[in-house]
Parts: C-alpha cells; sequence; structure tokens
C-alpha cells in the first residue's frame, strides 16, 4: 500500500505528534489518543521488524526467468500475470505468486515430471522487481518509490535514496507499516543504526520512510543565510 503525495505529507505531521508523544514518556506500542492519526501506533520493538530469514517472494508483473536443464526449448523469461500466474513451453499457466525462487522451481519440477521429463531440473530468476516497493519521503536527497530487490535494510534503503539531506532529523525518523488494515508507526534514531546501538530493521513491501526536517538545524540554515546576505560574513561549520 502506497501513499499519495498528500498522503505523506499528512504522514510526515502525524509523525511531530507521535515524536511529541513519544518524547513525553507515552507508552510505545499503545495508540496514542487523540492524535491526528489515532490509528497509528508507537513501536518501541524493532526486533519484530527484523527478519533474518527473509526471502523475496515473486508477486503480480515481476520479470522471471525460468531456465530447464538441457531442454532449452522449455526455458522462457515471461512476466507474472495480476492473477499471480506465469505462461510456459507446454505447460502452460503455472501459479507462482507468493513463492520463493526455489518454491517456484520445486512447483514447475512437480508438473514438468509429472506430464513431460523424467527428473527435470529448472532454475528460476527473478530478471526485473516489479511487485514489492517501498518508499522514502521527506528530507532525503533522492526521495521516491524503491523496488525491494531481495533483503532490504533501514540504512540500504536510505542509501538507495541517495542518503539524508543536510537538514534532514538523523535522531529521529519514521517507519510506517500497515498490517491487516492496521498502521503502526517506528521511530528509530538513523545516527543510533549507522553506529550499531539500535538494530537496522529489514523492510517489507509497502514500507514508508518519512524523515522530518530537523527544526534546530532549519533554523541556524536560514539564520547564517540571513547573516551571511546582510553583513558578508562568512560562516564555516
Amino acid at each position: 500500500m502506497f501513499m499519495a503525495p498528500a498522503q505523506v505529507l499528512a504522514a510526515e505531521n502525524i509523525l511531530d505528534d507521535i515524536a511529541v508523544g513519544h518524547k513525553a514518556g507515552s507508552n510505545p506500542g499503545e495508540e496514542q489518543a487523540g492524535a491526528p492519526g489515532a490509528d497509528f501506533s508507537v513501536a518501541g520493538d524493532f526486533g519484530e521488524m527484523d527478519s533474518d530469514s527473509y526471502e523475496y517472494r515473486i508477486g503480480p508483473m515481476d520479470l522471471i526467468e525460468v531456465e530447464v536443464f538441457q531442454a532449452g526449448e522449455l526455458s522462457r523469461t515471461a512476466r507474472v500475470n495480476t492473477q499471480g500466474y506465469v505462461s510456459l513451453p507446454l505447460i502452460g499457466p503455472v501459479k507462482v505468486a507468493g513463492l520463493t525462487t526455489g518454491e517456484a522451481e520445486r512447483r514447475i519440477e512437480k508438473v514438468l515430471g509429472e506430464k513431460y521429463l523424467q527428473d527435470p531440473h529448472v532454475t528460476v530468476f527473478i530478471k526485473e522487481y516489479e511487485s514489492q516497493k517501498i518508499t522514502v519521503e521527506g528530507w532525503v536527497k533522492n526521495p521516491g518509490v524503491f523496488p525491494l530487490k531481495g533483503k532490504t535494510t533501514f540504512l540500504q534503503a536510505i542509501a538507495n535514496a541517495k542518503g539524508m539531506d543536510r537538514l534532514a532529523d538523523f535522531s529521529e525518523v519514521a517507519i510506517f507499516r500497515t498490517v491487516e488494515g492496521k498502521t503502526k508507526g517506528y521511530i528509530l534514531s538513523y545516527t543510533k543504526v549507522r553506529s550499531g546501538q539500535q538494530p537496522d530493521p529489514v523492510l517489507k513491501s509497502g514500507d514508508i520512510i518519512v524523515v522530518n526536517r530537523s527544526g534546530s538545524k532549519a533554523g541556524w540554515e536560514l539564520f547564517t543565510k540571513t547573516l551571511t546576505s546582510f553583513v558578508g560574513w562568512t560562516v564555516l561549520f
């Protein structure tokens, strides 16, 4: 699930409210009653976001390459349709959505073995990742929507967005995740994650990272620009 620009702006505003409640000592994991997004809650346990066993699962619109050992005529590069099926020579449509590449290989081998080949060996590669994406918004150098190409962590997502902007708030960044219609916000420190003081959570399809602007940095930037324009001073950082 992805947010339109207006929704992302609302998420940034919600981040401000969640952050205030978080600093004030609100109980992590409980909903912030009365906040603009009362369906948002702050989670203190980042462990629930992490998964060392993460494997990419094929989805609609992914482009996959299927190679059948010693049967080139049965090999094909094809796109998974909106129903989750890929059409292959001889055997026709095979449902692969929701499967890892290994599971897809075994499913195709089973169908081929039942009808056409003895002990077939199939290899599946993902050539284009289209079904699973994340959004990085706010004060990063290159915000946008990015495909998940296998296991992707928070720091890797920020790197894909060309890094944090100089005016970004490095101390509080939010990750919004929606599960079964419920959206939860995880607040973490970019600085602490980089230094290993906080875990680097693994992202899932539909996650939205929102990087707020640092008020103190923005104010200092405005001050120095005003100072140099009116007085002609040079400010060294």
